[in-house]
């Protein structure tokens, strides 16, 4: 049985209060604690923390986001001292992207602060819905073509 399109709506709708809240909760959180980092720059600290060494095309392609884009995201990272580039040995025209010592601190706490306000919200779920949802937006995901670990 297929679901109606009302209730496609409401999945759609829950989707965007789940992302408009982890929005909201970010910027709260950073004016209580400023770093200057964005949810982009942390997005971007997460794709590194778990993938680097990546160069800027494979972070374009993990974020979906356009390479000029990724581009300035990448010196802005660099200039806070978060993101280093390094010259690929096998391909010199390459630079390879990965986590400074303090960008590794800044994504511990990133990923500290996800796991967190994860399992904050979804409390109002048993375990086992959790476990379920867990697989559902995995599956869901991997449909976009997004493959996370």
């Amino acid at each position: 049985m297929s679901l109606s399109d009302k209730e496609y709506l409401q999945i759609n709708q829950a989707l965007f209060s789940l992302t408009h809240a982890y929005d909201s909760r970010s910027a709260t959180d950073e004016q209580r604690n400023p770093t200057g980092l964005t949810l982009s720059d942390r997005s971007m600290l997460m794709v590194l923390g778990q993938f680097a060494p990546l160069n800027s095309r494979q972070l374009s392609g993990f974020m979906d986001i356009n390479p000029g884009t990724i581009s300035v995201y990448v010196q802005r990272l660099v200039k806070k001292g978060l993101v280093q580039k390094e010259q690929d040995r096998d391909d010199r025209r390459n630079w390879l992207l990965r986590l400074t010592e303090a960008g590794q601190a800044v994504y511990k706490e990133t990923i500290a602060g996800a796991v967190a306000y994860t399992q904050d919200f979804l409390s109002a779920l048993s375990k086992s819905e959790q476990s379920t949802l867990h697989q559902l937006l995995l599956r869901a995901s991997h449909n976009l073509g997004f493959d996370w670990q």
